[in-house]
């Protein structure tokens, strides 16, 4: 039973949604209960009280509280005219109990709709409270879920650290260096496509080799450009450690910054450290702005701690190959490479059907000076002459220390009048130094010089055997002079 009352008010109940119909008809109800109630007044009928209590009961329930009291209050007036206005005892009695069962009723009816309304309040505090902890489950679920997210990213990316990592465990080639790096940062990056230099400072030089440019042809379709440094390098190299910038056009640092430099418009630039010592930097930028974000940052700056150790290891296999190669005194390549590098001109110029010459050179009277000033100054001449030869001959020339006193030079591309004009410059400039004995005393050293223009049917041994026997012919002919295979033969 209590199951079809909860039913009847749940479909009918006054604060359940109303529309015009429901209005309409409720009007309609209205006015013929009226003219009914007219019609039992007229025949004096007994059913006039209860058809009114079946109105007010409607009307607390359907229409609502407030109209429910308007209709007690009007059906009390009423009762209270007809008492006035009819004397009678049982008319008055009639009054009196309706006015009485009127107030009743109407006191458990408020009573019922004020618990309906309790009870609905509440069940809305628990629907809103249900619905709060609802968005807070699903704030948390997505935070939980981005979470995830953000992680399975991480270990994805740490996979790949881990990957370029051992990669770059495997080689020492400039070249492989680039191509791990040039693979991988894209992946790293969530796919994002950016462009990237990598530096590496050569303290000979003093200038930085960019890999880009060198290895990456795509890049510089084929060509080879002298990196110049831009205002970022310099400002990484002044303050040690990473920029980062997510919109050039708003940094203050770089405001005067000519239009032409601003090729991007945001960057992160990452120096290679050695206990403060610039090895190298790892620039990554884009033509967008806000293209990198904060784990964008972190994880080149991973990558770039994996490239510093790369890099340092890079440093330390060249300069132990150098040493391998070269002479610790004069700095130049030492007689068994120096040999591998005039047999691979020898090969070059029959495949080019180009020439080349080739000098012996010899310090004159080298032994007087140990003999005299010690070893110590002739060391001392050693070093001074092979610095003289870098700073007098080209960059493509290759100077050697064949041994003892004698040093040897390639000149590819030169010919006999050429190779003449050389040796004759270097024998007078360098007779013109003053080597300092010490403070107080002075030398000036004198140069004998042998030399020989390639031909096609020399061998290699034939090219040093010429060139020895010309050197020999102007230490026997009074020395401080330049002799060509070509005068004596």
């Amino acid at each position: 039973m209590s199951n079809i009352i909860d039913f009847f008010l749940n479909k009918l109940f006054y604060k359940n949604p109303k529309d015009l119909l429901f209005y309409m008809i409720t009007i309609i109800v209205y006015i013929l209960l009226i003219i009914f109630i007219i019609f039992l007044i007229k025949n004096n009928s007994q059913y006039v009280s209860l058809l009114f209590f079946i109105i007010l009961i409607f009307s607390f329930l359907i229409i609502g509280f407030e109209f429910g009291i308007g209709i007690a209050g009007i059906w009390i007036l009423l009762n209270i005219i007809g008492m006035i206005f009819i004397r009678e005892f049982s008319v008055i009695l009639v009054n009196i109990t309706n006015i009485i069962l009127t107030v009743v009723l109407t006191y458990f009816l408020s009573l019922f709709i004020i618990e309906i309304d309790t009870r609905n309040k509440n069940i809305e505090l628990k629907n809103l409270d249900i619905q709060r902890k609802i968005i807070e489950k699903k704030e948390e679920y997505d935070k939980v879920k981005s979470q995830i997210e953000g992680n399975k990213t991480r270990i994805k990316n740490y996979t790949l650290l881990n990957e370029v990592a051992q990669k770059l465990a495997t080689t020492l080639e400039k070249e492989e260096i680039y191509k791990i790096v040039f693979d991988y940062i894209s992946p790293l990056l969530n796919n994002k496509k950016v462009n990237f230099d990598f530096l590496i400072w050569d303290e000979e030089s003093g200038i930085y080799e960019c890999l880009s440019e060198k290895y990456d042809t795509r890049h510089t379709n084929g060509t080879i450009i002298l990196y110049k440094k831009d205002s970022f390098d310099e400002w990484v190299e002044v303050n040690k450690h990473t920029l980062f910038i997510k919109n050039l056009d708003d940094d203050y640092r770089f405001k005067i910054l000519p239009k032409d430099k601003k090729i991007f418009k945001s960057i992160v630039c990452i120096p290679l450290l050695e206990k403060q010592k610039i090895l190298g930097i790892l620039k990554v930028y884009s033509e967008k702005v806000n293209f990198f974000d904060n784990d964008d940052a972190r994880i080149l700056n991973y990558l770039g701690d994996l490239c510093t150790i790369i890099v340092q290891n890079l440093l330390l296999y060249l300069k132990t190959k150098e040493l391998a190669i070269k002479d610790g005194l004069t700095g130049l390549y030492m007689r068994r490479y120096f040999i591998e590098k005039l047999n691979e001109e020898i090969k070059r110029v029959k495949q080019l059907n180009t020439t080349f010459s080739f000098l012996m050179i010899d310090i004159d009277h080298f032994k007087e000076c140990n003999d005299t000033y010690g070893h110590l100054f002739g060391d001392k001449v050693l070093k001074i002459l092979g610095e003289f030869l870098k700073d007098n001959l080209r960059d493509v020339d290759i100077i050697g220390r064949y041994g003892g006193e004698e040093f040897a030079v390639i000149l590819p591309n030169t010919n006999y009048n050429g190779a003449t004009f050389v040796a004759e410059r270097l024998r007078t400039n360098f007779e013109k130094l003053i080597i300092k004995v010490n403070e107080n005393e002075g030398r000036k050293v004198t140069l004998s010089i042998g030399g020989v223009e390639y031909k096609n049917n020399f061998k290699l041994m034939e090219v040093i055997d010429c060139a020895d026997k010309a050197l020999y012919h102007s230490k026997e002919t009074g020395r401080n002079k330049v002799t060509f295979w070509e005068d004596i033969k």
